[in-house]
């Protein structure tokens, strides 16, 4: 643990006890240089080293004390993290702004998983504790002594701390993970929303498109006539106040016809061709000699005609 970081590892004790000499031969495995169990283990072979003929047991019970308590500290740092954005969900509402995002659903999802190890990593330790317990017993004389009844009530401790711990990380994992759906059904429902509202203002703009629509048809006629009587293919009289026109009016109305009927023209072909013209400006997906031999013998890029680009797999005879 370094400033409220907390990182998991493991270590390995390999203990063999010879029944015939009572001697034992440890080998500890340790993840970290200088950790807490290595001072002890050194203090007690320092001021203790006699103990360690009596009790066969003694770095076990040492390694037990010493790791066994920082889980109830992890969990307690892990609940303490969990716990304000717990509430945080729980007060939270659909149609206000939320304190709460996809950031926050990462971190829960995170705790989910850590509380989910705990109780793993518990159980072997109960494990552990039971074969411990068998050998004491089986090591044990038909009348144990006050020591190895001693040592058997820790183990029970020991025993218990553990399903008490894995009992805990249970609970918040599946509080967790309620929590975590919560928050996801709240952030998907807040897009619905936001969905809807988007909506709306796109109604909101159609009705003020078609609105602007009416009114240029309204005004295209007049537009129409003023645009025509302000050529020069017509003049107004002042002897005889009248309008006089040109015999070359014709040439506005052959360009206009011929301008429109092409315009229509180009927009039938278009529809026919359902989007020739932009396929061939799209790139090409090349089919290497390998691709033949599949079933799947090529692959094209299309664009369709909604102005929507996608890729289409179409299965060709070999």
């Amino acid at each position: 643990m370094s400033a409220g970081k907390w990182v998991l590892r493991q270590s390995g004790l390999y203990h063999r006890y010879n029944t015939m000499t009572s001697q034992s031969i440890y080998i500890l495995l340790n993840p970290m240089p200088r950790s807490q169990l290595q001072e002890q283990v050194s203090a007690h072979l320092r001021d203790r080293p006699h103990t360690t003929l009596i009790d066969p047991f003694w770095l076990h019970r040492l390694l037990l004390s010493t790791h066994l308590p920082a889980w109830r500290q992890y969990i307690a740092a892990q609940e303490k993290e969990f716990l304000p954005k717990a509430n945080s969900t729980f007060a939270t509402f659909i149609d206000e702004p939320l304190r709460l995002g996809y950031d926050t659903l990462s971190t829960l999802v995170g705790l989910q998983n850590r509380f989910l190890q705990v109780p793993v990593i518990m159980e072997h330790t109960t494990e552990l504790l039971d074969e411990l317990k068998g050998w004491l017993v089986d090591l044990s004389d038909p009348h144990p002594s006050q020591q190895t009844i001693n040592l058997g009530t820790e183990l029970r401790n020991h025993k218990r701390h553990c399903q008490a711990y894995a009992r805990s990380a249970e609970y918040l994992q599946r509080r967790a993970q309620s929590v975590a759906q919560l928050l996801s059904d709240t952030l998907s429902f807040r897009d619905q929303v936001e969905a809807k509202i988007q909506n709306g203002n796109m109604i909101q703009l159609n009705k003020s498109a078609v609105f602007i629509t009416a009114l240029t048809l309204l005004y295209l006629p007049s537009s129409f006539v003023a645009s025509i009587f302000g050529m020069n293919f017509f003049d107004y009289d002042m002897d005889t106040r009248r309008i006089v026109g040109t015999s070359m009016v014709w040439i506005y109305v052959v360009a206009s016809v011929i301008l429109t009927s092409i315009t229509m023209l180009f927009y039938y072909w278009l529809l026919k061709r359902d989007g020739a013209l932009f396929k061939s400006l799209a790139p090409k997906v090349r089919v290497t000699a390998d691709w033949v031999q599949t079933p799947f013998a090529s692959m094209t890029r299309r664009l369709t005609n909604r102005g929507n680009a996608g890729v289409e797999l179409k299965e060709l005879p070999i």
